[in-house]
């Protein structure tokens, strides 16, 4: 079955409240990635998948220009309000698919695509893409999520979902997936890249309140916004209730911080 977040949908239902919500959790791994690839002032750097520019914007103020593309129109036009609020015009953006770049080939310095390549029907055509757009000696980071097991933020809410959704599958870790990071390394090799780095990595967010932590988790949440376009209004708002009603049970003890683990890789183009 294919994975409905590898369609343009979730992604522009979610857009706003992505950009509302979810964006400010994303960025620190998005500046851990810029401190292992260390970009110079006068790179040009491609961001693919780039959504609202959670990566491109903050490193617009240390590189010569960026060239941001993602599927999603909803989230170009978050991108450009956020290029826009930022005066970051070295900031490109573009509807694009990553899987098949529209820039000539030795055109880059550095690449990045977080947690944006994960969800491709054709990982490795989109590396191989990345492989051909950066000039020899050019870096790469990607980023995907760790198994739900290594983060508590993750396991809290897909408990939620279940609770909700009883005949939702209890999460395994899939192997062929950017959750191994041996697949990880085998999809960058494949694609002809070298020097393979993989780094665990975490960051967390505090819950103080329930309500509004499942407020934001929903405003933010591409699986959670999909779900939600496909029912009727009493049927989530009942889905949400038993949500609620649920983290309350888990979350006795507040404020606490609950973190969630990505695998971000780096690469070099030889």
């Amino acid at each position: 079955m294919s994975n409905p977040l590898s369609s343009v949908e979730p992604w522009s239902l979610v857009a706003e409240g992505y950009t509302r919500s979810t964006k400010q959790f994303l960025e620190g791994f998005s500046l851990k990635a810029i401190e292992l690839l260390k970009p110079l002032p006068d790179s040009v750097v491609l961001d693919v998948a780039a959504g609202p520019g959670t990566l491109a914007i903050p490193l617009a103020r240390s590189v010569r220009e960026i060239h941001a593309i993602d599927f999603s129109q909803a989230m170009i036009d978050q991108l450009k309000l956020g290029i826009q609020e930022t005066k970051a015009h070295n900031v490109h953006p573009y509807r694009m698919d990553g899987q098949k770049l529209e820039f000539e080939a030795d055109r880059f310095d550095f690449a990045f695509s977080m947690f944006g390549l994960m969800f491709f029907p054709d990982k490795l055509q989109g590396l191989k893409e990345i492989y051909r757009v950066l000039k020899p000696g050019g870096k790469v980071a990607i980023s995907g999520w760790a198994p739900i097991a290594n983060s508590p933020l993750m396991q809290c809410l897909f408990g939620a979902l279940r609770k909700a959704n009883p005949d939702i599958p209890a999460p395994q870790t899939n192997v062929q997936s950017f959750e191994n990071p041996d697949y990880i390394r085998e999809q960058l090799g494949s694609a002809g890249f070298q020097e393979i780095e993989i780094l665990p990595f975490s960051n967390s967010i505090e819950v103080v309140d329930v309500k509004e932590f499942l407020d934001t988790m929903i405003d933010g949440g591409a699986p959670l916004q999909w779900m939600k376009s496909k029912m009727k209004e009493s049927a989530w708002l009942e889905k949400e209730r038993i949500m609620f009603e649920h983290l309350k049970e888990e979350l006795t003890r507040l404020p606490i911080s609950l973190s969630s683990e990505a695998y971000i890789a780096t690469a070099k183009r030889p």
